[in-house]
């Protein structure tokens, strides 16, 4: 008995050396669509956040997913900011390597960070 392996968009069966999709098309329909990439980014960054600590590394804030984001200790060495279209459609090991440059921070610690001349206490 010969078992069929069927394409897991079409149901298509399968032929030489193709192990889920029948075409480009229907595995681009299962993983570069837009529900398909936003899922993919939020695990990768969950994972990610996870390694680093899973808080700010100078404030303590660990609440919520979007307001954490990876800030480049040397910007210098920054090939590409990590933002969600980079965590879903990087290769992950690159993502990885990015991620070893970089300190995990919320966003208010990220903005007085670049912007320190901004202190409100300057204004006062």
């Amino acid at each position: 008995m010969i078992h069929v392996i069927s394409c897991k968009i079409c149901g298509k069966e399968l032929r030489g050396r193709q192990t889920c999709y029948c075409s480009i098309l229907c595995k681009n329909k299962a993983d570069q669509s837009y529900p398909a990439q936003k899922k993919r980014g939020i695990a990768r960054k969950i994972e990610l956040i996870n390694k680093l600590g899973g808080k700010c590394t100078i404030c303590g804030y660990k609440k919520n997913l979007a307001a954490l984001t990876f800030h480049h200790k040397v910007p210098k060495l920054k090939k590409f900011k990590l933002d969600m279209r980079s965590l879903s459609n990087r290769k992950l090991s690159l993502v990885k390597d990015e991620v070893k440059k970089c300190i995990l921070i919320c966003h208010n610690c990220h903005a007085e960070l670049h912007n320190p001349k901004h202190n409100l206490a300057l204004y006062r």
